[in-house]
């Protein structure tokens, strides 16, 4: 039991108590649906005006009555649960009514907090003074309400979330014999690559390739020659139906401390940049210990081809399949 959600006959001899202390009662009320930063910036202000603080919560009936069918978004209950969460409420009590002039005329709050966006000549303003009560007008003005943000929401969800497979290249799409491989002759794809790529190609990820080359800073073939094998490779793929979205690498070092050679994860980052990609849908797989980390520490689902992460990462993949057709079909059930 929630000790600080009262039903109206509590609340009334609660205050009763409270009043005969001494104790100034403030109240405001609201359908406080979907709390946002406006709300706590009232509703700290309200509290502040007296010793007790009530918030008379409009109930799910009340918020339909004036906002229509659709609201609210979050029911009275769960509302009210929200507001008993913070510091600066006392007590919340939950009316019917679309206004709450006949809760007022019960409670007789010392103070009535009030929005002057609805004009000083508002409905309530004539029970608060038979009840010789005050009026206080908000100084606090939200940014935006929660009209506002449920249309932002649907604004951010009307177009669909881009989502990507990050693909290691050496090992994963091709066999990684000899050491840094960097000639067209000795680029062979790997088993189950071509139908896997094809299968990925027809949904709605993107597909991206992350790749370390270090061959390229330790000076044994140029950038110029990396760039022309994956125009090759980007070539051949194209002929069996195959999109690639792009290819990111790193040609460092490791002692060249660079942000992009992985586990480090600035090129996932670089691609979250280019395609807006929300990394808690997408996908990274390789065979090195390096993909993994990385996709951990990106917050990327991860998938390691071939043996099990060593026992002293403390850190195991997703799942483990034995070539990329295995980590396509696990992707797309």
């Amino acid at each position: 039991m929630n000790s600080k959600i009262k039903n109206q006959k509590e609340i009334v001899r609660i205050i009763g108590k409270l009043k005969k202390q001494g104790k100034i009662i403030v109240a405001c009320n609201g359908s406080f649906d979907i709390l946002h930063v406006g709300h706590i910036r009232v509703l700290k202000e309200a509290k502040n005006q007296g010793d007790f603080l009530i918030v008379m919560l409009n109930s799910d009936e009340s918020v339909r009555s004036y906002k229509g069918p659709k609201r609210p978004i979050i029911c009275q209950k769960e509302r009210a649960e929200i507001l008993s969460a913070l510091e600066c409420i006392d007590f919340i009590v939950i009316f019917d009514e679309i206004t709450p002039k006949e809760i007022l005329k019960k409670i007789k709050p010392d103070i009535y907090c009030h929005d002057l966006d609805w004009g000083k000549d508002f409905i309530e303003r004539e029970t608060i003074k038979q009840n010789k009560g005050r009026v206080y007008f908000f100084k606090s003005h939200a940014n935006s309400s929660t009209s506002q943000l449920v249309q932002k929401i649907l604004e951010v969800y009307s177009t669909p979330e881009i989502k990507a497979v990050f693909l290691d290249r050496d090992g994963t799409i091709n066999i990684n014999k000899p050491e840094y491989v960097n000639k067209i002759k000795d680029f062979k794809f790997a088993s189950g690559v071509i139908p896997a790529l094809q299968k990925l190609s027809k949904t709605g990820y993107k597909i991206i390739i992350a790749t370390d080359q270090s061959g390229v800073g330790r000076g044994y073939f140029k950038e110029n020659d990396l760039k022309k094998l994956h125009q090759w490779m980007l070539r051949e793929l194209k002929k069996k139906g195959i999109r690639i979205d792009k290819i990111y690498y790193c040609p460092h070092q490791a002692k060249d401390n660079c942000s992009c050679r992985k586990p480090k994860i600035g090129m996932v980052l670089k691609a979250v940049k280019d395609f807006g990609i929300n990394l808690s849908k997408s996908w990274i797989v390789g065979d090195d210990e390096r993909d993994i980390i990385v996709g951990r520490e990106a917050n990327i689902k991860t998938i390691k081809i071939g043996g099990k992460m060593s026992k002293n990462l403390n850190l195991e993949s997703n799942y483990y399949v034995k070539n990329l057709l295995g980590a396509v079909k696990i992707i797309l059930s």
